[in-house]
């Protein structure tokens, strides 16, 4: 590693593999991540917990990485659309999972098998676009938005917010390079350290957002029909499209560095102070 990357604590503990954490994720039950494949090649992914914004469970995590080792076996795909239950997207983990697994090294596990999740799942041979509505794509929910290649995002949504900050954390998902990714190296670093939840206008010009979705439309319908414009070719070569670019743009493993940074801020003694006042969603989009 980098010399200047020593200038921050790092984790250095126990490192389990995936299997050892799948095991131990999946203890921690709630909701679920359903796929549902259609004759027109297109995969809806669903993030389903609908009591708690479709927060993500440790349980739902190890359904995500299921579903894309599902979709990696899928010839015959060609679009995917990522999508929250009931009218919401993600508002991240979920804090009770949060609490229950307050050390570094739960911490590093979590984003050992997310970024691992994700970084496949942005390379499937599929054009990929969430769908952020309602209550928006806050925390680990706005890292899997940037995980797809596209965002579009109902008017009458909150938006998308990188809030880690205010969690005292980190991203930790792979969320960090892919949003310098798709807005640059300064833009990224001003969304992070403000921690605020951007409404969908500041989105689209920030290039954070792809598109708004009118108040008048279905969100799911109008995902479909804009996915359509975007897929008119025939699977093989939008397939062979995608991974071309994949390869163009491939992630290197800096997502190591991220999650061994990350993982100190997990369950220490700011963060759990955060956890117990409930000010993830407190503080809206000032």
């Amino acid at each position: 590693m980098d010399k200047y990357i020593k200038a921050v604590r790092l984790y250095s503990g126990n490192e389990k593999t995936l299997i050892e954490i799948r095991n131990h994720l999946q203890k921690f039950i709630g909701g679920s991540v359903d796929l549902t494949r259609r004759d027109d090649g297109f995969a809806i992914v669903t993030l389903n917990h609908s009591e708690k914004k479709n927060a993500m469970s440790g349980k739902m995590m190890v359904d995500l990485y299921d579903v894309v080792e599902e979709l990696e076996k899928w010839k015959e795909g060609k679009g995917l659309i990522l999508k929250g239950a009931d009218g919401n997207f993600c508002s991240g983990g979920d804090l009770n999972f949060a609490r229950a697994t307050g050390t570094a090294e739960e911490g590093f596990m979590m984003s050992t098998l997310m970024q691992d999740a994700l970084n496949r799942f942005q390379r499937l041979p599929l054009i990929s676009v969430a769908v952020v509505e309602g209550s928006g794509a806050i925390g680990g929910g706005a890292e899997l938005s940037v995980a797809c290649d596209y965002r579009i995002v109902s008017e009458m949504s909150q938006g998308i917010g990188f809030v880690h900050g205010k969690m005292c954390i980190i991203p930790a998902w792979g969320g960090t390079k892919r949003l310098v990714e798709r807005i640059g190296y300064r833009k990224a670093l001003e969304v992070l350290s403000k921690g605020r939840i951007m409404s969908p206008s500041e989105c689209i010009h920030l290039g954070l957002a792809d598109e708004v979705i009118p108040e008048s439309e279905n969100c799911l319908d109008y995902a479909i029909s804009w996915l359509q414009e975007r897929t008119k070719f025939n699977a093989d070569v939008i397939r062979a499209m995608k991974v071309s670019c994949c390869v163009a743009n491939d992630l290197p493993n800096d997502t190591e560095v991220e999650r061994r940074i990350f993982a100190p801020f997990w369950g220490s003694p700011a963060n759990k102070e955060a956890l117990s006042m409930n000010i993830k969603h407190k503080a809206g989009k000032s």
